[in-house]
């Protein structure tokens, strides 16, 4: 005998169903200090600050002050008198 309490040829709620909320189910993540396990899903990967510093986390990327107004040139006339860009 089985224990589903369905009966036979009766399929269970959808999960949108308004007589069934959606369930949430909760996963804790895996905790890993492997970078081999970088690429996987639901795993942790800590790294000490050198190990981050190599691949990239600090790195800066940011666009300079002046790189960002010089970006703006090919906006041509459209800014001219209206505050924006230097003298």
């Amino acid at each position: 005998m089985s224990n589903n309490r369905l009966p036979t040829g009766a399929l269970p709620p959808a999960a949108n169903d308004e007589q069934a909320p959606p369930t949430l189910i909760q996963q804790d993540a895996i905790l890993s200090t492997s970078l081999s396990d970088l690429g996987t899903p639901g795993v942790v990967v800590e790294v000490d600050p050198d190990e981050a510093e190599a691949l990239g986390a600090f790195e800066e990327t940011a666009l300079s002050e002046t790189d960002a107004w010089e970006s703006q040139a090919d906006l041509g006339d459209e800014l001219e008198g209206r505050g924006h860009g230097g003298e």
